[in-house]
């Protein structure tokens, strides 16, 4: 006689043997067919894999070994592992009390097991291959002890009285057969309904159902041995039963039984060579899949780097690693967590919720952990651990990522100083242009002192002789002193007002009027010119809290500007519309005229820049205009598109006066 793995020698008492017993040996037929026959893929496999032999249903739904193995995989276990690490019953002799008893036993089991099935199928049971597994198994002891000495189970089944059989067992194995089945369902690792049934079973347990895991399903497990034990293979029936049920329901079961269960339970030709052979091939064709699988796995890691850019970002790595991961058949979802980049787009928290990953491996860069690659599994993580080892897939991986997440360490280091290079720069710009303010404002100083003077004796003279002078001529050339006079005075002013700006000074007026009398002051002027101008105004009539005086400036210094731009023999057009949102009032003013180049935006509000010919003009319009709308706190903006003229934006702060409120409550 053959024994399994971790058996002991018939020598050792009963109770050792089963201690020794490592797994239910599995029906020679079922192994044949797992090895060898055609049959379904493993779960997960991929459709380039070879495929491992298809196994028909029959088959092991009729091999208690076979389903213990499911049971301990939770429905999941590899039929070539199965094949592979499980021996086969041994033949026992062709005729007498052992080999009725063992082929008695099959068939009871398999009549509770069909029992579930069909019970499953009324009852709507959500899992029905789990409950064909603990009917199946619910004689989990009487199974173990056939497997180590069929003789002995023989002979227990051979007495008719059910105490005397409880008698033999606590004499001989040292519990119950069913304190024996639940010990061997728990160390093999099988389901808990699994467990629950091999020792809570019979009519009698009743009043421990409540000791169960799920007594639901386990009350359905026990009416479908119930529906077993009418049939002419009780394990235990009471003295005087009729071997036949009379009832339909269980005279349809035992003919699915028969037919079913027509051939020997353990096949006549079987040997131990054969088991060898079969079992060697079961090993070898599971090493191929695996092989097919390690190849494929290396071969999503060739084409994930091969369609890779030099310059991916981290967040792209991460969708192709997930994708790449979520390939392999064992993985059911992964995900790439990346910490201390210094990215925040591609950084995770400190602590990201783990939500039981079953496996997670570090990504490293120059010795510091950058983040993890989580992933989901189906399959133990210890088995692809050892599958994927020798192929250094997952070392690939670290390597690749430690290279994306150097050069994106590189990339926010290059930002960083190329950003810390530009504040020094605004800083020294503004230090600069605080310096040359304050060198024109010294400068303005002095020359206005020295200057205004002079200048208040030539006006004042030049007056006097104008008066004085009845010749047209020279009353002419008195009146070219007296402007270019005023004009250096104005001149010295905006020297001043540049870089000493004056405070504003906000009182009660209507921004719509103020607007309207500066370009009246244009209008001849443009006329001339033939520009025409033009003016919108939302809310004429609507009051506001601002200096008047500055804004007639702005308007007047962005309208003077506009009109050097389009002048010309062709003239052109200047729209200025207002308009007060959102507590601010908001002025634009166009023109059509040839637009700002790329040279003179660069120095567009620069003291002394003019765009136009020498002696056109000082370039102080611009600068004063900003230096008011900074002084009352707002903000101007520019577009100006080759070729289509240029558009100036100022928003100033606008409140509506201070007595406002009060006049609109009275």
């Amino acid at each position: 006689m053959r024994f399994q793995m971790g058996r002991k020698p018939p020598g050792d008492p009963l109770p050792a043997r089963l201690d020794g017993l490592a797994r239910l040996p599995v029906r020679a037929q079922t192994a044949r067919l797992a090895a060898t026959g055609d049959g379904p893929a493993i779960a997960g496999a991929a459709e380039d894999e070879p495929s491992p032999p298809p196994l028909a249903r029959a088959l092991p739904d009729l091999d208690p070994g076979w389903l213990a193995a499911e049971s301990a995989g939770r429905g999941r276990a590899d039929s070539l592992a199965i094949a592979a690490d499980s021996p086969w019953w041994p033949a026992p002799p062709a005729d007498g009390p052992e080999a009725e008893a063992l082929q008695a036993l099959w068939r009871h089991s398999v009549a509770a097991a069909l029992a579930c099935r069909s019970l499953a199928r009324e009852r709507g049971d959500p899992d029905p291959a789990s409950l064909i597994r603990a009917g199946m198994l619910h004689g989990l002891g009487r199974w173990a002890v056939a497997a180590v000495d069929l003789a002995w189970f023989a002979r227990w089944r051979a007495e008719p009285d059910l105490d005397a059989r409880r008698c033999l067992e606590r004499a001989e194995l040292g519990s119950e057969l069913r304190d024996l089945g639940r010990r061997l369902a728990e160390r093999w690792g099988l389901e808990p309904l699994a467990v629950d049934a091999a020792w809570l079973h019979g009519e009698d347990d009743a009043q421990l159902t409540g000791a169960a895991r799920d007594p639901a399903r386990l009350a359905l497990v026990r009416e479908a041995v119930a529906l077993a034990e009418s049939t002419p293979w009780a394990m235990d029936a009471p003295r005087g039963r009729e071997s036949m049920p009379t009832e339909p329901r269980p005279r349809i079961l035992v003919a699915e039984v028969q037919s079913r269960c027509g051939s020997p339970f353990v096949a006549p030709d079987s040997s131990p060579s054969e088991e060898r052979a079969v079992r060697e091939v079961a090993r070898l064709r599971r090493r191929v899949i695996d092989l097919a699988r390690n190849n494929a796995s290396q071969g999503r890691l060739i084409e994930a780097l091969a369609d890779s850019s030099p310059d991916e970002s981290p967040e792209n790595w991460s969708l192709r690693a997930g994708r790449s991961w979520c390939a392999e058949p064992e993985v059911n979802a992964a995900r790439v967590a990346w910490r201390g980049l210094g990215d925040p787009e591609a950084d995770e928290p400190a602590e990201p919720p783990r939500r039981g990953a079953s496996w997670s491996f570090p990504l490293e860069s120059a010795g510091e952990p950058v983040g993890e690659v989580q992933l989901w599994l189906d399959a133990d993580v210890d088995a692809l651990r050892e599958r994927l080892g020798p192929t250094r897939v997952v070392d690939a991986w670290k390597a690749w990522a430690a290279h994306v997440a150097g050069r994106r360490r590189l990339e926010l280091r290059l930002a960083a100083t190329i950003d810390g290079a530009r504040a020094a720069s605004r800083s020294e710009r503004r230090r600069l242009q605080a310096a040359k303010l304050d060198a024109l404002a010294e400068f303005a100083a002095g020359a206005g002192h020295e200057l205004n003077n002079p200048l208040a004796v030539i006006v004042g003279r030049a007056q006097l002789l104008a008066a004085q002078s009845a010749d047209p001529e020279a009353a002419k050339s008195l009146g070219i002193i007296l402007n270019q006079a005023r004009r250096t005075h104005r001149i010295l002013r905006d020297l001043m007002f540049v870089a000493r700006p004056s405070d504003p000074r906000p009182r009660a007026c209507r921004p719509a009027e103020a607007l309207r009398s500066t370009l009246a002051d244009f209008r001849d002027e443009c006329e001339a010119r033939g520009v025409h101008l033009a003016g919108e105004f939302e809310e004429p009539d609507a009051p506001a809290w601002l200096d008047p005086d500055a804004l007639r400036h702005v308007v007047a210094e962005l309208v003077r500007n506009a009109m050097q731009a389009v002048g010309g023999p062709d003239g052109g057009s200047i729209r200025v519309r207002s308009a007060v949102r959102d507590g601010e009032l908001l002025i634009r003013v166009a023109d059509s005229g040839k637009g700002v180049g790329q040279a003179e935006a660069a120095h567009l509000f620069d003291p002394f820049y003019c765009g136009r010919q020498a002696g056109r003009g000082l370039g102080l319009g611009l600068s004063r205009v900003a230096r008011i709308v900074e002084r009352a706190g707002g903000s101007m903006t520019w577009d100006s598109p080759p070729g289509q003229g240029s558009t100036f934006e100022v928003r100033i702060p606008c409140a509506p006066p201070p007595d406002e409120p009060r006049a609109r409550s009275a």
